[in-house]
């Protein structure tokens, strides 16, 4: 979850007034007044309108970083020149980071002791979720192949940086977060904006009390299945592999005219699968390696799996209370953290040293999400590793996948552990 536009029911006005410092907003158009009153909060807005309607629109995650202190990489603060001379600070907050179930849920009980109330009276007008990806390729290489989302064309911006796709009850934005906080990794962000309720009730969530892992889960569902609508033409394609006639075919692949104006809807399917063969057969297919990382991020990050169902337990604890359900049909993820096998053995049944080193080397933000979930003291911070971290790492898996009926029960103790990790850290 990011962006947040949400109706506040029964508040008490007189308290909030004393809270905040709050303003009557000017009309641009008029430069008059108007009869709202507006307070910034945290990168945030919270509105009381002169009919008693109290509505807090703006990013939660903006709104978590802001209140822990977490600044965008590229975040200059004002001179001491500058703000004698009267210049606004132009930062607008940071939400390029994770941004975990545990987060969401702490940024809930904020608000709910901001506007002494309960989730329940927190009502969802509009809602966006979305996944920060971290691909090993450079986001606008895919940005730049995006031709059209159910018969809509992309709109970009910036220079190719930011895409989307305006449909009537919802948005489907792609934009590169790396260059627009100056990021060191790469970062793709792919989100669901959500504008109409109809379309929000296909995650069952109405209020900010429905917000969990089961309705997450189905958010990251609708949210796949809106990226798979996506098409796509991939620039990594080998047309050294290819035949002249498929050469000829992707001049006009590569094209949203072609797609949008010049093909017929009617006669889009077969060269859809024609692409997507293609594809398949000779590139690196970026699309689904995004789609694998937003399933991924959803695991690791808000513990969710299709078929896994983790008990999330507060930060402060060391433990983490995991309840397996066999993976019949899907032996190529770890049981213990979902991450895919493809650098292990082929009857492998959890993560090894050979895909905690490639995460390592290759995938830092993975790896210190697998720290988070193993390691209570990293803290989703990044450590200092070393050869005897990767191994402890590994022992705790393999542990976990051997003791799971003792783990469902009692939970996994690491408190045995707790003195080794301070000093490998």
């Amino acid at each position: 979850m990011d962006f947040i536009n949400i109706l506040l029911i029964k508040i008490d006005i007189t308290r909030l007034l004393k809270l905040c410092p709050f303003k009557f907003e000017v009309v641009e158009s008029t430069g008059e007044y108007s009869t709202k009153k507006v307070t910034e909060y945290h990168f945030c807005k919270i509105t009381i309108y002169e009919s008693g309607i109290v509505c807090f629109k703006g990013s939660i995650h903006k709104l978590y970083n802001s209140l822990k202190d977490i600044k965008a990489p590229n975040y200059k603060p004002l001179t001491i020149e500058q703000i004698e001379k009267g210049i606004k600070d132009p930062y607008k907050g940071f939400n390029g980071n994770q941004f975990t179930l545990e987060n969401i849920i702490e940024v809930r009980k904020h608000l709910e002791q901001l506007f002494n109330c309960s989730s329940h009276q927190m009502l969802f007008r509009n809602i966006e979720f979305g996944v920060n990806t971290t691909p090993l390729f450079n986001p606008n290489l895919y940005l730049k192949g995006l031709l059209y989302h159910l018969n809509k064309p992309f709109e970009c911006r910036f220079n190719g940086s930011f895409s989307q796709a305006i449909h009537q009850r919802y948005k489907l934005k792609i934009y590169n977060k790396s260059i627009q906080y100056g990021m060191s990794e790469f970062t793709l962000r792919i989100e669901l904006k959500i504008n109409k309720t109809k379309e929000l009730k296909k995650v069952g969530i109405k209020t900010f009390a429905d917000v969990n892992s089961n309705t997450l889960n189905k958010a990251k569902e609708l949210l796949l299945r809106r990226f798979d609508e996506v098409m796509h033409y991939d620039y990594t394609i080998n047309k050294k592999a290819l035949t002249n006639r498929e050469k000829q075919l992707l001049k006009s692949y590569s094209s949203p005219r072609y797609w949008i104006i010049d093909l017929k809807s009617n006669h889009r399917d077969r060269h859809k699968k024609n692409l997507q063969k293609i594809i398949q057969k000779h590139s690196k297919n970026l699309h689904q390696q995004l789609r694998d990382d937003i399933s991924k991020k959803c695991v690791i990050i808000n513990r969710l799996s299709e078929s896994a169902k983790c008990v999330i337990n507060t930060s402060s604890s060391i433990e983490l209370n995991i309840t397996l359900n066999t993976l019949l049909n899907n032996n190529k993820k770890c049981e213990i953290t979902g991450l895919a096998l493809t650098h292990e053995k082929q009857d492998a049944k959890y993560i090894r040293t050979s895909t905690l080193n490639y995460l390592h080397k290759y995938d830092k933000n993975t790896f210190s999400e697998v720290c988070s979930l193993l390691l209570s003291k990293t803290n989703g911070h990044r450590p200092k590793f070393e050869d005897d971290i990767i191994k402890h790492l590994a022992k705790q898996i393999r542990n976990r996948y051997y003791n799971q009926s003792q783990i469902k029960q009692f939970g996994y103790n690491q408190k045995k552990y707790q003195n080794q990790l301070e000093l490998l850290i």
